[in-house]
Formats: structure tokens, C-alpha cells, sequence
């Protein structure tokens, strides 16, 4: 498998067409004064809620009621470089594939403008009812996640 560092084009933030920046809080960090593993899981998770918040808008809505939602069903992460305190961080997401109702996201956290974690997901659109499963993307969803897609042409200015 190759590993997601190996991906050039993943360590530019340019790149990714959803980003947020996050100051570090103390409770971040671990005993080395780095920023613990789970933050960065944490912070990944606000990336996607940012991204979903502007493709799925009324989803939240619907989940009241019991529509569908958009749940995680694999993560894979790598760290590249430790992330300290105090400091700020920039969050990347971006989408790499939509399919019938599922899409991927590529992630990646930058301290200082150096990319330090990455981040592969699947998101899957389902239903509530657990006898019911995947629900398909309508064609309104697959066209706002086309429009974040990853820019792996993207020349980094």
C-alpha cells in the first residue's frame, strides 16, 4: 500500500478547496509538549463537519426527523512530523472520488505552512433506520462535492 506522504501533491494546501484555521489550546498536547494524536483526529472531524455543513446543508435538519445522514466508515491517517504548542494550524479537506452514495475526502493538517498529518476518509450516506443502508447522493450533492475537489494540477504559487 502506498502511503499517503508519498502523494506529493498532498502536501500543499493550495490544493485542498476547504480549509480552516485552528489556534492550539493547552489540553492539545501530550507530556512533549506535541500536539496528541487524537487532536489531529479531533481536527480532521471538524474538516469534514465544515465540508458537509456546505454540501449538506438541510441534512442536519432531516436528521431530527429521521433522514438520512452522512457517516464515516474508514479513516486512515499518517503523521508526518510532530505538531507542537503553542501554534496554529491550517485544516485541508477535499473531495476524491463521489460515487452512487458514498464519496472521499483527502485531509491534511499544516503548522507554519508544512504539512504534518494526512488523512484518507469514505463517507457514506445512509439512513437512520439500519435495515434501510446506503442512500444514494442526489444529483444536487454530487455536483457540490465536485465543486471541492481535490486540484492535483494545482501548481502551488
Amino acid at each position: 500500500m502506498t502511503r499517503l506522504a508519498e502523494q506529493s501533491a498532498r502536501l500543499h494546501a493550495a490544493r485542498y478547496p476547504a480549509r480552516f484555521s485552528y489556534r492550539s489550546v493547552y489540553s492539545d498536547m501530550d507530556a512533549n509538549r506535541h500536539l496528541n494524536n487524537g487532536t489531529f483526529g479531533r481536527l480532521f472531524e471538524e474538516g469534514r463537519a465544515d465540508l458537509h455543513h456546505r454540501v449538506f446543508a438541510g441534512l442536519a435538519a432531516l436528521a431530527t426527523t429521521g433522514g438520512p445522514t452522512v457517516l464515516l466508515a474508514t479513516i486512515t491517517m499518517e503523521f508526518l512530523r510532530e505538531g507542537r504548542y503553542p501554534g496554529s494550524m491550517e485544516i485541508a479537506t477535499a473531495v476524491t472520488r463521489v460515487g452512487h452514495s458514498s464519496f472521499g475526502l483527502a485531509q491534511a493538517a499544516f503548522q507554519e505552512g508544512t504539512c504534518v498529518a494526512l488523512a484518507d476518509c469514505v463517507m457514506v450516506k445512509a439512513a437512520r433506520d439500519p435495515g434501510v443502508g446506503p442512500v444514494p447522493l442526489t444529483q444536487t450533492e454530487r455536483e457540490a462535492l465536485a465543486k471541492l475537489a481535490f486540484t492535483a494540477n494545482h501548481r502551488p504559487g
